[in-house]
């Protein structure tokens, strides 16, 4: 009598959602859970400070020089240049997608396994997970947050909301909707049960 091997590969969540929603919120409750997050912002940050070759790839295709001016001189240029945005994705994020897979390998004998990515919809990402988890808001509701927690006026965060993908478009692309219009405790309460129903399927 054979013995089937036993699957062990992690499931993978994709965490996402737009602007001033919530989604690190949603992150840390994750963390708390006891599931490993792997932080998409943080990976960036790192690589901006660290990886030489990347920096020096888009130093020399946006013409700026990043450790002087050249971090807020690029936000201009790709802030409302859709184009230019993503140019600046198709050289950033395959360096992105490299650490990912490193920081996956780390945690391969974990059961779950949670990728933190706000432009997971924006870079096809979705297609490495398993399920896509979106954080909503309305629209009304994430200008107001985004307002207040920047001290922006209408217009600049209206400008910020639409540099992403819509927030209602990628409710239509997600798999797992945590409605985060309410209090962090409801929005805890939905991402507990959902994790209650991952294990559950372990």
């Amino acid at each position: 009598m054979s013995v089937q091997p036993v699957n062990t590969k992690p499931i993978i969540i994709g965490l996402t959602g737009g602007i001033a929603t919530g989604k690190s919120t949603a992150s840390a409750i994750f963390r708390a859970s006891g599931i490993p997050v792997i932080d998409n912002d943080h990976i960036v940050h790192e690589l901006w400070e660290h990886e030489k070759d990347m920096i020096k790839s888009v130093e020399d295709h946006f013409d700026v020089s990043i450790h002087t001016d050249g971090r807020k001189k690029l936000a201009n240029i790709i802030f409302g240049d859709e184009t230019k945005r993503k140019e600046l994705n198709a050289i950033v994020h395959p360096y992105v997608f490299k650490k990912i897979e490193q920081q996956k390998q780390q945690f391969e004998h974990e059961p779950i396994i949670v990728i933190d990515m706000p432009l997971l919809f924006e870079v096809g990402y979705e297609d490495q997970c398993d399920e896509v988890c979106l954080v909503y808001v309305d629209i009304e509701t994430q200008k107001r947050r985004l307002m207040m927690r920047d001290q922006l006026s209408l217009e600049d965060a209206m400008k910020r909301i639409q540099s992403q993908m819509s927030i209602e478009k990628k409710k239509e692309l997600a798999d797992v909707i945590f409605d985060n219009t309410q209090t962090i405790k409801d929005l805890e309460e939905q991402i507990t049960s959902y994790i209650r129903g991952l294990r559950h399927e372990e």
